[in-house]
């Protein structure tokens, strides 16, 4: 492992019965190297921010920064990322889909790559969703980087280990869900950073309700989405 330090970004929004545990497993897994971890939440019903708040009295490094306006997933990441100062700036969701124990072995292949993503379509990848949700992802993705050229096999993954010096080319698309990601893989491709996709599984969550893909219409949208960035970025390329 690098001696290079690591901060962790949580966006949260309604998960107050996953965020205590997730924080909890991000503190063991991490260990050492982690440098901070920020939750930005958008001032959450179910108040998962005063759990954030109660836990932060008794660990320094965990962060809250509470947004009053629900802006949404891509701008709470941007907003952990503009807050930190670790090396290596890693984000993932807050329903235990992105494996905690992860997060250092993807971290280690900094700084020989720029960019580590999280992937489900690499070989030991996989994602064990129900099969529609899973095979309707799958196609998306596989079009996405055909028609992108961009050599990412998940452009959706939505897992990121990031090198700092990224950011300073690269700001994530402010709105949307899934298409800041496949925004994020295009503009690191065309500017020449590394990436490397790492393998793991991904899962429907256990406890709350997804945020985008609660049900057949919103998945459907999103998917609509995802189709008119990728085809916006081919023929336009910004």
């Amino acid at each position: 492992m690098s001696k290079e330090t690591i901060s962790i970004v949580l966006p949260t929004y309604n998960e107050k019965g996953n965020i205590a545990r997730l924080i909890s497993q991000v503190y063991k897994n991490v260990g050492k190297e982690l440098k901070e971890v920020i939750v930005v939440d958008d001032n959450s019903p179910d108040e998962t921010w005063k759990v954030v708040e109660e836990l932060s009295k008794t660990r320094n490094n965990l962060r809250l920064i509470r947004r009053l306006n629900k802006k949404g997933l891509p701008s709470a990441i941007s907003t952990g990322i503009e807050n930190s100062t670790g090396d290596i700036v890693v984000w993932l969701d807050c329903d235990f889909t992105h494996p905690t124990e992860m997060i250092k072995k993807m971290a280690e292949y900094i700084p020989e790559y720029d960019i580590v993503m999280g992937s489900r379509y690499v070989e030991g990848g996989s994602d064990k969703r129900n099969f529609f949700r899973a095979i309707i992802s799958r196609v998306l993705n596989i079009l996405g980087d055909i028609i992108l050229n961009s050599d990412v096999k998940d452009l959706t993954s939505g897992f990121y280990a990031v090198k700092r010096s990224v950011f300073k080319n690269i700001r994530l698309k402010q709105d949307g869900y899934a298409e800041y990601c496949i925004r994020f893989a295009f503009d690191a491709k065309r500017k020449g950073y590394k990436i490397k996709e790492f393998p793991y599984t991904f899962s429907d969550r256990k406890k709350g309700s997804s945020k985008s893909y609660n049900n057949l219409p919103n998945f459907i949208k999103n998917g609509y989405l995802c189709v008119r960035e990728i085809i916006r970025l081919r023929f336009s390329g910004r």
